[in-house]
């Protein structure tokens, strides 16, 4: 057997320090505050935070729900704001099936994306939501709908009484 002499050098300083890579895009998603719900486009994904576009005003520090594509509910804070702009970061990693998801769901055809950009921007939440794909609301509901029963089953559990007579 022979050694090989290797050396490890650390990666090469960016001005960009993010811990994982972002990927472009234009995704229409619903996003859930304490105060609001509201359409938001996401313009850049990564596994632990996004940029977002919305007309809706958050603030920093701001936590929010986000429904992505099969993964449904993602909580994340605004961490910095820029006009209708703002930078977010997920409360846990997100895994990288959503990241490939959410880029497989946006819209590769620019007239596609030229005409979610237009019904966004009139701010009709119906046109928003027939510009969704039916299985992405289907896939909402269904989330939505194992939650309950789940919580339902847990409910039941603890009401039952467990006596040894």
């Amino acid at each position: 057997m022979i050694s090989l002499l290797a050396h490890i050098a650390n990666p090469a300083e960016t001005a960009d320090r993010r811990r994982t890579e972002r990927r472009t895009l234009r995704l229409d998603v619903a996003a859930r505050s304490s105060t609001q719900e509201t359409a938001v486009v996401i313009r850049n994904l990564s596994r632990t935070g996004l940029l977002i576009e919305s007309d809706a005003g958050f603030a920093l520090g701001e936590t929010f729900i986000l429904i992505l594509p099969e993964l449904g509910a993602a909580p994340a804070r605004v961490v910095r704001e820029d006009g209708k702009s703002f930078g977010c970061e997920f409360l846990s990693p997100v895994p990288a099936s959503a990241i490939s998801a959410a880029l497989l769901k946006a819209p590769h055809d620019d007239d596609e994306a030229q005409a979610i950009a237009e019904a966004f921007a009139m701010g009709d939440a119906d046109d928003f939501v027939a510009a969704r794909p039916t299985s992405a609301l289907l896939f909402t509901v269904l989330t939505a709908l194992f939650a309950a029963t789940a919580l339902l089953f847990i409910v039941a559990l603890a009401t039952l009484n467990f006596s040894a007579d």
